[in-house]
């Protein structure tokens, strides 16, 4: 009998944690969603409403908004391939994943979020490469946005 109770307890935390992780996950790409949502539609407010406050003031968030149209502008959906937190205790997380463009382009993207007040935040985003020849790379560092070395 207590081998039984073992399996269904093991089972139920396995269960949590998968719960717990697809969730984060499913948070992490709404807010970058959002993000990038309101950078298509060069909604400004929207955009700085996805940031950290000390992560960039709103005039810089405008200012990487102009400057980067491009990578914005036809966007469709993305999708997170990896998540990492920090393990010191401080709700931050690490995502990487690709952007969809209209018309099948792919660009790769990092971002580096913290949790304020119960919601995820944007602290620094990087989209694109340069590892298939010459790739436009836009980080919120451009800026002055965001953590450097992401």
């Amino acid at each position: 009998m207590s081998g039984a109770i073992f399996t269904v307890i093991f089972v139920c935390i396995i269960a949590l944690v998968i719960w717990l992780a697809v969730r984060g996950r499913s948070q992490f790409k709404s807010v970058i969603t959002e993000f990038m949502e309101a950078g298509a539609a060069r909604n400004v407010g929207a955009a700085y409403a996805c940031f950290s406050p000390q992560s960039g003031t709103k005039e810089e968030i405008a200012e990487f908004i102009e400057r980067s149209y491009d990578v914005f502008a036809n966007y469709e959906r993305l999708t997170i391939k990896n998540t990492a937190s920090d393990s010191t205790g401080i709700p931050e997380a690490y995502v990487s994943g690709a952007i969809t463009y209209t018309g099948g382009k792919k660009l790769p993207f990092k971002a580096s979020l913290v949790k304020e007040n119960g919601v995820w935040k944007i602290t620094g985003i990087h989209i694109g490469s340069t590892i298939r020849g010459i790739v436009k790379i836009i980080s919120v560092d451009d800026v002055g946005l965001g953590p450097g070395g992401m």
